[in-house]
């Protein structure tokens, strides 16, 4: 058979020096990958398509198809019209030729698809077909070495003739070739024209991710023991897939113990009659490194990026529409949650509640789009390293699980708490040791018969020392290979009966017979879990390029190491993480600081030298290497990284992280400026996390501001984020007025215009609520005259949350209002919302149409306030923010009771009213509960009016909320009136609410509070 051929060790073949014509194909036998394309329905789009037309769209198809195989290291044998034939050379070797020609093939696929979609037309498909065989290559100069003969371009010429639209198939021995590079779907024995033997034909679906640990970490040869009751239940747990629904599995159990090789199973139980194959991995430390799993098969399966640090937008969308995955907002959200190059930063304007309610949506549309075709598999390994992000999003994989075609499989080790996945009700299996059959039928697999017959005496105590676990009984079986001599009874005497230790001294053991290969081990072991030559060679410089590769080659032979493909460069890895946890813990203190030094200086003078080394992993190293500080810096930017994904919960863990490293080391003046710099980015996240008010949001502000004072004069400006956090977290208007003064002084000689103008922001937010309007006017008015529009994009996220402009345009709009100023007030409203709407940025939207609302609110514009609502509405929808809705539902509700139904309306209101308690965005309390209020007393629930009017007056007076407060005297005295008390009370309070608006020269409440005394025919002295 072919295949036997193909896996054979290839040796050249002596030329022929016979006389006659033949002399002239002198030349070897090599194996070679063929690569055949056709456009599907050419000849109708000929008939459909001007003469030009047409050949300008096949010129495009042409050249997309040409540069994907050109890309690939494919050589163009001819075109023709509409199609081709490639072939990949000998020259790259068996194994590549078939991974390249297959990425190529789907590139094709990409290419087309990319031609329709910039020229207009969705009928515009390709097939593509590729086959691997014997090719005899001439050795002649004018050939220059092409094959002549090769059945892998007929093959390829049938699969591509009976290839679905869009689809690339390949013959058996391609697919054994690229077996672990690529995933594949079986699509039976087909009988090709011209060929006797039916060829088996499976479809290439796409290239795995980098680090896959079936094929490229495992060792596959031996056979599956035990577990058969663990089959059973997998086994039973698909058919109920494909007949009910989902299933969630959970397999538990010690490093070691089988889950990978069990999943490995799993692979091929399903292989048959499922649509797709997903495996992800979680990393060790991965809990500070947003979406590490789903961004690892990312950048594993991104492809000509070698120069570029990070991954591309077109990188992300590109799988995911290979896997059917079309809609432009999930793929848009999972570009913004993998932090691609080229992302919609729009999103970033968006709330984290918003991002997470945006990406649990991504989840479900992903998982049926996926499973359009039929049943999957989604495996997700060593979840006890998962980070929050991938936590959210598996637990709403497991939810949306239920309701589609999908076997969902995770593993983790005993103990992890994963509440989260509970709530899926998953299949629990815990994995056990092997028994004391199992075992020894294990250890009769791994120890030749010669090796068993000369020492019958060890199997008592491998089974002692291995404790059963499958991967200790092989390290311990590969150890006995090497190293007992025939003669020797039984094992060294320094091998203890736990098993962990045994672990641990036997892979010590095995690593001292390798030499220069031990100091690889242990330098990769500080690597992590994946590394290049290039890298060792930063780690071990004492060792030349050559004795790096021997020495690799020796672990791989060893079964340490797995050589992997990982966006076109040689890497390595170790084949289980337990083994590369053994060596890194048998390090000295001394070596392994010595070893992580010599990574983050290498990797911090070139990053490219490790992309996958995300930042918070490169401040791990630091950390250990001792480089504190480089550490703190390190952690601080990922934190800053993390949270501009709208991934606040791993920012607030390496910030938070960052500042304990500060509090070890004390009190100098350079720390102090690390820890300043780290409480800037984290206090924006706590927040939002916690809270505005929350207690810990508050102590991080005071910590920072007796932090900041410490610092030199000069350099008061550079922390000005930390003092505006200590404003905006003063526990009441009156306290946050007072902080607003006392950084104006200290702030009064910075010269920054966007320090000035913040400071101003601070006054003008504060001085509105307070009710002295003349103050907060002027505030705005200096204020805006130093915006700058560029500086703005940074302060926005910086200061508020919203734009500084469009703040102040609104509350002067509203405070113009409030002195009498009705046009001056609707100039600035309209100011506001044409330039909100220019810069298109989210949250100041929310906060215009806010604006606006109230506006309508205070001129008691019904049909206004319902048409603001509608959009607001609208609007929070679109961009999922809760506290916006809430607001909607409550002006709506109204507009609704004063002008429609005053029960319904009543009612909405009351709802909004609710949502916005439950998520403590109800800073203008005092005016919702004077709405409320004024609602009760329409419906003449008089006393229950008069109780919300206290408590909305005592709130007011508690706060400093003061600028409303005119109102709601004037509101206590109408319902006073109304359950007829007496009009000495009545008067007290429209006295209060006369003289209040006064002092706060608020004409507009002033006007209302008269014309109060006089329908309600009351002595007032004004």
């Amino acid at each position: 058979m072919l295949e036997s051929r193909v896996n054979k060790p290839r040796q050249p073949t002596k030329p022929s020096h016979r006389k006659g014509p033949l002399a002239e194909f002198v030349g070897e036998r090599r194996i070679v990958t063929a690569l055949c394309y056709d456009l599907v329905g050419s000849t109708r789009l000929l008939h459909l398509l001007d003469i030009e037309d047409y050949q300008e769209l096949i010129a495009a198809f042409q050249n997309a198809a040409k540069q994907s195989i050109v890309s690939h290291s494919g050589v163009m044998q001819h075109e023709a019209g509409d199609g081709g034939v490639a072939l990949f050379p000998f020259e790259l070797g068996a194994k590549d030729a078939a991974s390249l020609a297959i990425r190529a093939g789907l590139g094709i696929v990409e290419g087309c698809a990319r031609v329709g979609r910039e020229t207009g037309r969705d009928d515009l498909h390709v097939r593509v077909g590729i086959a691997t065989s014997v090719a005899l290559i001439q050795d002649t100069p004018d050939e220059k070495g092409e094959p002549v003969t090769a059945a892998a371009l007929a093959i390829a010429t049938r699969l591509e003739e009976i290839a679905p639209a869009d689809t690339v198939l390949v013959s058996q021995d391609t697919r054994d070739l690229a077996g672990r590079s690529h995933a594949f779907v079986f699509k039976g024995a087909k009988t090709l024209k011209g060929f006797t033997a039916p060829e088996k034909v499976w479809r290439a679906l796409g290239h795995k991710i980098d680090v896959d640990r079936f094929y490229a970490f495992g060792r596959l040869g031996g056979p599956f023991i035990g577990r058969e009751s663990e089959l059973k239940t997998i086994a039973a747990c698909w058919e109920r897939v494909a007949a009910t629904g989902g299933e969630i599995l959970l397999l538990e159990g010690e490093a070691g113990i089988g889950k990978s090789r069990l999943l490995r199973e799993v692979r091929k139980m399903t292989r048959d009659r499922r649509s797709g194959l997903f495996f992800f991995q979680c990393l060790p430390g991965g809990h500070r490194s947003t979406l590490h799993p789903l961004l690892n098969s990312f950048m594993g399966a991104a492809s000509g990026q070698d120069d570029q640090l990070g991954l591309s937008a077109s990188a992300v969308a590109t799988p995911l529409q290979r896997h059917g995955i079309r809609d432009a907002e999930t793929i848009e959200t999972f570009t913004y949650l993998l932090g691609a190059l080229g992302r919609n930063q729009r999103l970033a304007d968006n709330n984290p509640k918003a991002i997470r309610e945006k990406a649990l949506r991504a989840v479900s549309h992903a998982l049926a789009a996926l499973c359009a075709n039929g049943p999957i598999v989604l495996a997700v390994e060593d979840i006890h390293w998962i980070d929050p992000t991938s936590r959210d999003l598996l637990a709403e994989a497991a939810r949306v699980a239920r309701q589609l075609p999908v076997l969902l499989v995770v593993t983790s080790r005993p103990g992890f708490v994963a509440d989260w996945l509970d709530a899926a009700n998953p299949t629990r299996l815990t994995l056990l040791p092997l028994d004391r059959v199992d075992t020894r039928r294990a250890i009769e697999a791994r120890w030749s018969e010669p090796g068993q017959a000369m020492l019958p005496g060890l199997y008592d105590v491998i089974e002692r020392v291995s404790g059963g676990v499958p991967l200790f009984i092989e390290q311990i079986c590969q150890w006995v290979s090497e190293n007992v001599a025939a003669d020797t009874m039984s094992l060294s005497e320094n091998v203890k009966p736990s098993h962990v230790s045994a672990f641990e001294e036997i892979l010590d053991a095995r690593l001292n017979h390798l030499g220069t290969a031990r100091d690889v081990a242990r330098a990769g072991a500080v690597a992590g879990t994946r590394f290049t030559p290039s890298l060792l060679r930063a780690l071990l410089p004492g060792l030349g390029k050559k004795s790096l590769a021997r020495a690799a080659d020796t672990l791989i032979e060893a079964g340490f190491l797995a050589r992997i493909r990982a966006r076109g460069h040689t890497a390595y890895g170790f084949r289980h993480v337990l083994i590369q946890e053994t060596i890194y813990n048998a390090l000295l203190r001394r070596q392994r600081q010595a070893l992580h030094r010599r990574l983050f200086l290498a990797v911090s003078q070139n990053r490219q030298m490790a992309a996958w080394i995300d930042t918070g992993s490169l401040a791990e190293h630091a950390e250990r290497a001792g480089l504190i500080e480089s550490a703190i810096e390190l952690y601080t930017a990922a934190g800053t990284e993390s949270s501009s994904r709208s991934a606040m919960v791993e920012a607030r863990n390496c910030l938070e992280h960052a500042l304990a490293i500060c509090e070890r080391l004390g009190e100098g003046h350079a720390i102090q400026r690390l820890q300043l710099s780290a409480l800037i980015s984290l206090g924006p996240i706590l927040t939002g996390l916690i809270g505005l008010n929350s207690p810990p949001a508050r102590k991080l502000y005071e910590d920072g501001v007796a932090i900041a004072r410490r610092q030199p004069m000069e350099d008061q400006s550079k922390w000005f984020p930390i003092y505006w956090g200590w404003w905006l977290t003063g526990s009441d208007f009156r306290i946050m007025h007072d902080r607003a003064l006392q950084v104006r002084a200290m702030l009064a000689g910075a010269t920054d215009p966007e320090i000035k103008l913040q400071v101003n922001h601070c006054i003008w937010a504060i001085e509105f609520n307070l009710g002295n309007h003349r103050e907060a006017q002027d505030a705005i008015k200096a204020g805006l005259s130093l915006y700058n529009e560029q500086s703005a994009k940074t302060s926005r996220t910086l200061f508020g949350g919203h734009d500084a402009k469009v703040c102040g345009l609104g509350q002067l709009a509203l405070s113009l209002w409030l002195t009498g100023q009705s046009k001056a007030s609707d100039a600035a409203l309209s100011k506001m919302v044409t330039f909100v709407d220019r810069i298109s940025h989210v949250p100041s939207k929310a906060h215009s149409l806010d604006t606006e609302a109230v506006s309508a609110f205070y001129r008691d514009d019904y049909g206004r306030l319902t048409e603001i609502s509608t959009r607001m509405a609208e609007f929070a929808g679109l961009h999922g923010m809760q506290s916006l809705s809430g607001v909607s539902r409550l002006f709506s509700g109204w507009a609704r009771a004063h002008e429609e139904s005053l029960t319904g309306g009543h009612a909405m209101f009351l709802e909004g009213l609710s949502l916005l308690k439950s998520l403590g965005a109800v800073a203008d309390l005092p005016i919702y509960l004077y709405m409320h209020a004024t609602l009760l007393g329409l419906a003449g629930e008089f006393e229950a009016a008069v109780d919300v009017t206290n408590d909305a007056i005592e709130k007011a007076r508690e706060t400093g909320h003061a600028y409303w407060l005119a109102e709601l005297h004037r509101r206590r005295a109408v319902l006073y009136a109304r359950r007829n008390t007496t009009k000495d009370h009545i008067a007290s309070e429209l006295r209060s609410a006369v003289d209040i608006a006064e002092k706060q020269g608020a004409r507009a409440l002033l006007r209302r509070a008269k014309r109060s005394i006089q329908e309600l025919g009351v002595a007032v002295e004004c």
